[in-house]
């Protein structure tokens, strides 16, 4: 319940209330003035900074809105007068974190709450944490870049994190559906955005970071910062008395974020690593992989330290990066007090998670659909697959358009280094031309294995299939659990999993 007075005593403790107050009665809370023609809502207005707009250049338009009740703002632009209360704060955002946490009975602060964070791997860790939670006798829902998933209630995502309101609401629309604990990724853009403001977290997980998002970030510098305030910030500055970090020692940013945050007292640090130099740590909270194996049907590795000596874990999941996926999930477990029998526990019985190395059932061939849009997580597929190919390798691929164009040749580059055959055609265009972001995409092939070209998705996807072997790999990446694909502005229905049964059954598959 939502309170006026414990609210401004809130803000006044953290610093942030300058003068002003707020009605009491209200029913929503917003900082996007298109949500404002919401029809019998009472909305207070938070005017934010954000990276494109400034919601301050709202007020003056806004200020007589009839569904409008009440302002929070950190200044009072010239000619500003709403005949409605007006509080004036340091920190728009942090104020409305506060709120939304406030007016949703702050449903993480009860509730066993973990984040993933990292270039890749966070859809298929929140699986594996959501596995071994249940397995740790709690009720758990998954937020993430598929869906929103609790149980039986699930509903589609539209954004990898959405921001704090959402948040917010959502968890407490779980928690009264009987949750008690909450998993999700955490995007850089929300870090750096700080969307995730006021939610109390338990753990956070840290996979891997590699070139992505660098139209939004400039330089892997800013990138990296916005991922380590999962940690600095979020985690550090919840309320919850075990706060469970765990990061990998990859002798890149997971070394140097352990070396930046293992001194935080807040903070149980814990890490994981291969055995040699990189891997090894002589912290009492390490476990040190001994040996691994991958198959096309699943992954095993031998683990020590922690309390453990030479305990196998083994997962359905294939190739060595989701060893690293498990070995984070694993760390966790073992932080958290879970025997090894729990945690193998978690990982036999965490379903497939949905376009992630997904196999699609073909007579003759093995065929996945996997999300791989970066050249990091396209490397990993390709060197995964390559030594387990007992015929030949293929791949079909494209490049996000609106999206950061240095990978686009470095993609290239990789599928010819690794794949037999390589088939370039459409990923999502967006508003560029295809035809164009291909050529970039060959700009970085040499053309000295097979290479083709396919602009339309489905005759890409139908190129790949054609004279597939019995022992032949093929592998249709970069959107993986998506089942659409977007054209300039607009979102049509496609799936590569249901494009690649359709045609294999044109073709009498």
């Amino acid at each position: 319940m939502f309170s006026v007075a414990p609210f401004l005593k809130d803000l006044q403790s953290h610093n942030l209330f300058l003068e002003g107050t707020l009605p009491e009665n209200f029913t929503g809370l917003t900082s996007d003035s298109r949500s404002l023609e919401e029809s019998g809502t009472k909305w207070i207005f938070f005017a934010r900074r954000g990276v494109a707009k400034d919601g301050h250049e709202f007020l003056n338009g806004i200020a007589r809105h009839p569904h409008v009740v009440g302002f929070v703002v950190e200044k009072k632009p010239d000619g500003f007068a709403p005949q409605v209360p007006v509080l004036v704060v340091r920190d728009a955002t942090a104020t409305m974190a506060i709120a939304c946490k406030m007016l949703n009975g702050d449903p993480t602060s009860s509730a066993f709450c973990a984040a993933v964070t990292g270039t890749n791997g966070k859809t298929t860790s929140t699986f594996l944490i959501q596995s071994l939670l249940k397995t740790f006798e709690r009720r758990p829902a998954r937020l993430g870049t598929i869906e929103v998933q609790f149980e039986d209630f699930s509903i589609p995502s539209n954004l990898t994190t959405p921001d704090f309101s959402f948040l917010q609401s959502t968890f407490e629309t779980l928690r009264k559906k009987g949750a008690n604990a909450f998993v999700f990724e955490a995007s850089s853009h929300a870090l750096d955005q700080r969307r995730l403001l006021g939610i109390e977290l338990d753990a956070a997980i840290f996979t891997n970071l590699t070139q992505d998002h660098l139209d939004y970030h400039r330089t892997m510098e800013s990138y990296y910062l916005a991922k380590k305030k999962l940690f600095s910030e979020l985690l550090g500055a919840s309320a919850k008395p075990i706060r469970h970090a765990i990061v990998p020692l990859d002798g890149t940013y997971g070394s140097r974020l352990f070396t930046e945050i293992e001194s935080d007292s807040r903070l149980k640090v814990s890490t994981w690593g291969y055995s040699g130099k990189q891997g090894t740590s002589e912290s009492r909270n390490h476990l040190q992989v001994d040996s691994w194996k991958s198959e096309l049907s699943g992954s095993s590795m031998v683990v020590t330290g922690m309390g453990l000596k030479s305990q196998e874990f083994r997962t359905s999941l294939v190739g060595r990066h989701n060893v690293d996926n498990v070995m984070g999930i694993v760390t966790l477990g073992v932080s958290m007090g879970m025997s090894a029998k729990a945690i193998q526990q978690s990982l036999d019985t965490c379903p497939p998670v949905s376009g992630r190395l997904e196999r699609v059932t073909a007579s003759k061939g093995f065929i996945f659909v996997d999300y791989a849009h970066t050249p990091d997580a396209l490397e990993n597929i390709l060197q995964t697959l390559r030594p387990l190919t007992g015929g030949k390798l293929r791949v079909v691929f494209g490049c996000g358009g609106d999206r950061d164009k240095t990978k686009r040749s470095k993609m290239g580059s990789i599928a010819e280094l690794y794949a037999d055959e390589v088939v370039v055609t459409s990923d999502n265009p967006r508003t560029e031309d295809p035809e164009l972001i291909i050529q970039e995409i060959l700009s970085g092939i040499q053309r000295i294995k097979p290479v083709h070209v396919e602009v339309q998705r489905r005759e890409g996807i139908r190129r790949g299939l054609q004279n597939l072997g019995a022992k032949d790999v093929l592998v249709i990446a970069g959107k993986g659990h998506e089942d659409y694909q977007i054209i300039g502005t607009q979102k049509f229905p496609f799936d590569d999993r249901k494009i690649a049964l359709e045609i294999l059954k044109e073709m009498g598959n």
